[in-house]
């Protein structure tokens, strides 16, 4: 039994499962180069299905999250699967004719899924089966089922999926069980966006920075302000009721407000439920610019962050209240859990035991949710003893073959290659003489962190290199880069580390530094104190713990800094060439390949 599962939003990604195991899962960006690459992951299928030898008739079903199609129409689908300039011109000339009042806008869910599977079968797949699951229950899933603990509460937020944006389940032999919704009109994660908006950056993108700039930031009138978006109305979450805060906003003109064609994409690209949240986001967005003149960056990021976390925490004291838990251990999905300070704060919470955030906590982690929903469904197996645990994340393609290949046609004129005696210990070496390595190892990492297999690593002694490093990078970045630990030290680099507690595997939550290693590891230690580990064990990365005890023995400090492979606004890398590019264009003094060296001449 071969199950396809299918992100065909933003963040386009494929997964598969097997026979009941996850065989693989990437995200179409790392395949097809470009940047949160969209609709049907052409590229990264036939990549994985060429890897493992699959004949797309031999895929029996093909497991997608359905609210997409409630907000597209049938035309966009087929843009979407072609991404042609052809198809991309009939579906603006749709808009352009719907909005001249022409033709009727149609956003039909079933004639979207039609067109879907039409296209599905089209491509290929002609004995599979098509089966489509909730947008946030796909996220829960993803957390749940993969999850190397046992959770008894999952949460799931972000911008919006469906007509939701914060949830919250339980598991029992049923599945996993809505105890509360929060509607996308409250969004934390829409916020969130608004302010990265507002702050010059670009939402669904670049929250991250916001994060790391909330911590040069100072407590202001803004955080009430701010707060005051919220309020509780019989302990439903309510945001932003402008009537009550300004009186102005209630009679503001959204389509002054735009251009031509942003009216165009606005009232005829998306369904009811989507054009709503688009607009209540633009409305949201010139308020915030009203009443954060004349702050600054760094208080609005503080501000934001701050409230961001107030909300997140007190829906969750709610909820434990209301169903009596008092020691909870919790799975965590959505892009707004790719926010790794409100991860600490949720851990550090009284009734909080241990939690779990999937390492693909965005919306490229909804096709693995939907293909274990439906392998669990299809197979009738038990909703709540079922599992998927990760061994590692190196579930992307391989490219071993490529690597080979790539060695015998070597023929770069301006490069050395040499194949290294003893690779952990070569690279030590060059790492303690303050050398930045690329390190191109295995099959690609699943999900936003590079985790050892396409990651960027050199030694922890100057905070400098945050600016030197992102500057060959060309990135623009407020919180330090990440470290990779021993995990024989990581309890003396971070004392509330625990073992057990899953996060730190993937880099998913901060901790704060022993102030006795904030010299040591200062390249990876932001300015409140907190660091956002990578904990090395040797069964899972090999090399990469190789080089890590290496470089301890000859530097004493057992951490290194590791960021993504890749240069700004660029996927990590993918194959050989996009490794020797990056060398070839100054991101790193040296590149390796598994065991071969390379270094401009």
């Amino acid at each position: 039994m071969i199950i396809l599962g299918i992100n065909f939003g933003h963040d386009a990604s494929v997964s598969i499962i097997k026979d009941g195991e996850i065989l693989a899962a990437i995200e179409e960006e790392k395949v097809s180069r470009i940047k949160q690459d969209f609709g049907w992951p052409r590229k990264a299928i036939n990549r994985l299905l060429s890897e493992y030898q699959i004949d797309k008739k031999d895929i029996n079903l093909v497991s997608a999250e359905s609210s997409l199609f409630n907000e597209i129409s049938a035309s966009e689908v087929d843009y979407r699967f072609s991404k042609t300039k052809i198809k991309k011109s009939k579906e603006i000339f749709r808009r352009l004719i719907t909005y001249c009042g022409i033709s009727q806008s149609m956003f039909n869910s079933s004639k979207s899924k039609n067109k879907f599977i039409d296209n599905v079968f089209n491509e290929g797949f002609v004995n599979a089966k098509i089966e489509f699951n909730d947008h946030h229950l796909c996220h829960a899933a993803s957390a749940y089922y993969t999850a190397p603990i046992t959770c008894n509460l999952i949460i799931t937020s972000d911008g919006m999926g469906g007509d939701s944006s914060f949830n919250f389940y339980t598991p029992n032999k049923n599945g996993l069980e809505l105890v509360k919704k929060n509607n996308y009109t409250v969004s934390i994660g829409a916020f969130y966006s608004m302010i990265t908006k507002l702050l010059g950056f670009r939402p669904g993108r670049h929250e991250g920075k916001i994060t790391g700039l909330a911590a040069f930031g100072k407590e202001t009138k803004l955080v009430g302000l701010f707060k005051s978006l919220w309020e509780y109305e019989n302990n439903t979450l309510l945001r932003y009721p402008f009537d009550k805060i300004d009186s102005e906003w209630v009679k503001f003109d959204i389509e002054s407000q735009l251009s031509f064609s942003e009216k165009i994409n606005l009232n005829t690209s998306s369904g009811k439920k989507l054009t709503d949240y688009k607009k209540r986001s633009i409305v949201l967005l010139h308020w915030l610019m009203k009443i954060t003149d004349g702050y600054t960056k760094e208080d609005i990021a503080y501000a934001c962050q701050k409230v961001a976390e107030e909300i997140t925490l007190n829906e969750i004291k709610l909820v434990l209240d209301s169903l009596k838990i008092t020691n909870v251990s919790i799975g965590l999905a959505g892009g707004v859990f790719a926010n790794v300070r409100i991860n600490q704060l949720i851990y550090e919470l009284d009734r909080v035991n241990n939690i779990f955030v999937h390492p693909a906590m965005g919306d490229s982690g909804l096709s693995l949710g939907s293909a274990i929903l439906s392998d669990i469904e299809l197979n009738n197996k038990d909703y709540l003893t079922r599992k998927y645990t990760f061994q590692n994340t190196f579930l992307g393609p391989n490219y071993s073959t490529d690597l080979k290949d790539f060695i015998s046609n070597f023929n770069y004129s301006n490069v050395d290659m040499t194949k290294m005696e003893n690779p952990a210990f070569e690279i030590a070496e060059l790492l303690n003489k303050n050398k930045i390595i690329g390190l191109w190892n295995g099959r690609l990492e699943w999900g936003p962190r590079a985790l050892g297999s396409r990651s960027i690593i050199l030694n922890t002694f100057d905070k400098g290199v945050n600016d030197s490093l992102n500057k060959r990078l060309n990135r623009t970045e407020f919180m330090p880069f990440a470290p990779v630990v021993l995990d024989t030290l990581a309890k003396t680099y971070f004392p509330k580390y625990d073992p057990n507690v899953p996060a730190a595997d993937y880099m998913t939550m901060t901790y704060d530094t022993a102030p006795k290693y904030h010299e040591l590891l200062q390249a990876t230690v932001h300015v409140d104190g907190t660091a956002r580990p990578q904990i090395a064990y040797e069964k899972i990365s090999p090399l990469y713990y190789s080089i890590l005890k290496e470089f301890y023995n000859l530097s004493g400090c057992g951490a290194l800094v590791n960021t993504s492979f890749n240069a700004h606004e660029e996927p990590i890398l993918s194959d050989p060439n996009t490794g020797i590019k990056s060398l070839i264009n100054g991101r790193v003094d040296f590149l390796v390949m598994e065991n071969y060296l390379f270094k401009l001449k």
